[in-house]
């Protein structure tokens, strides 16, 4: 399986490849604007550059990296995540995960990607609230593990939107009745949702909003857009509270319809 990581704009600040081991890394590959390609020359791992048309927004270069990667297996990660264990099979409660242990979290999803067109990796808010250790057809983001051998013949178009493009590309392999599997053993998170640098650079709440009435559009049987009020992220602490749209998603019935419709697991 290929490890990419696709920056935002922090060639300082590699949050998520800094925490890996030695190893690891170097199977990496960073996926940066060729204009600032030099800036990443100190990293041990591969350097993939951009083209000037997929400067400016994640989802452009995650269509690009799927593009480009010749197929098979691949996963591509946030650049400034933390990733977690749960304490024991029976604990929900989290540790950070150990360098040894990355091995085992790509390791699993690997393995699935045998079976399964797209997997991920639980996001740490909420966690506690699965008991299982995995869990199907359900919502994942920054960790995107896709097996592009399977996308084949479905008609899957690479993320076609500029924000949500993880949820699009889940619904639309869903309703392919391509079901997914998410790990909720192992756990992954940030910073606060739009902090500074990265995405915050082009997205903003208007952007956001416009995102949720898109997706809709895409997928009007299984997505609704709701309000969502916040006192900490997407600049609310100085202005107090930031109102702006967001989806709730019925993932389960997308698959449901996507069988529905003839389509075959």
């Amino acid at each position: 399986m290929k490890i990419f990581i696709p920056t935002r704009g922090r060639a300082d600040d590699q949050v998520t490849l800094s925490h890996f081991p030695d190893d690891l890394r170097k199977q990496v590959t960073l996926v940066v604007n060729e204009y600032e390609k030099d800036l990443y020359d100190k990293y041990d791992c591969q350097i993939m550059a951009c083209p000037e048309s997929v400067v400016h927004d994640i989802a452009s270069k995650r269509k690009y990296i799927c593009e480009n990667a010749g197929g098979g297996k691949i996963v591509m990660l946030d650049d400034d995540l933390r990733f977690y264990i749960r304490k024991a099979t029976n604990d929900w409660h989290l540790r950070y995960i150990e360098p040894d242990e990355f091995h085992a979290l790509f390791g699993l999803l690997d393995k699935w990607l045998d079976d399964y067109a797209h997997c991920g990796v639980s996001a740490r808010e909420g966690n506690n609230r699965v008991e299982h250790l995995s869990a199907e057809t359900t919502r994942y983001m920054r960790v995107l593990a896709y097996n592009l051998d399977m996308f084949k013949g479905k008609g899957i178009e690479l993320f076609r939107t500029k924000v949500m493009s993880d949820f699009d590309m889940n619904l639309q392999l869903l309703s392919k009745g391509l079901p997914n599997k998410v790990s909720y053993y192992y756990a992954q998170g940030h910073g606060s949702s739009n902090a500074p640098g990265g995405c915050s650079e082009w997205r903003n709440v208007q952007m956001q909003s416009e995102g949720a009435e898109i997706l809709k559009s895409h997928h009007p049987d299984v997505v609704r857009v709701v309000e969502r009020e916040t006192k900490t992220a997407w600049g609310a602490g100085k202005e107090g509270t930031v109102v702006r749209k967001d989806v709730n998603i019925q993932w389960k019935k997308a698959l449901k319809l996507g069988a529905q419709n003839g389509e075959l697991f």
